[in-house]
């Protein structure tokens, strides 16, 4: 090999390297709460710093696999299914404050069958 070629192999090598070792950071915390009611588990990840990264899990009795819901802009702390077919359509949470700190439990409602359920979740630790 000549030289030129070293060189450039030697660059292409370093460039790879130093892109592994400048990873950029979340700009946000992953703050966790769980909760049940009316036979269905919530799980809420709620991005601290960032709401519109949050989301929520709900995963029916006679379902093992949850259904995501996230923030839809049709109010707000209004959370609609991305894709999935159970019967919760729609996800609301009461008097949380998503530009604040995140409290220890968070309450809200969600919609199924044409009756709203309250719940309370309490957050992981």
């Amino acid at each position: 090999m000549n030289r030129r070629t070293l060189l450039l192999m030697f660059a292409l090598w370093l460039s790879a390297s130093l892109s592994f070792v400048h990873a950029e950071g979340k700009a946000y915390e992953l703050v966790k709460y769980q909760g049940k009611a009316g036979g269905v588990t919530i799980a809420f990840d709620f991005a601290d710093g960032y709401p519109e990264a949050s989301e929520l899990k709900v995963t029916e009795a006679n379902s093992k696999k949850p259904t995501v819901f996230r923030l839809d802009g049709l109010g707000p702390n209004h959370f609609a299914p991305v894709k999935g077919s159970g019967t919760v359509k729609s996800v609301t949470l009461k008097n949380f404050d998503m530009e604040a700190a995140a409290p220890a439990k968070v309450e809200g409602s969600y919609e199924a069958g044409g009756k709203e359920v309250a719940f309370t979740l309490t957050k992981k630790k």
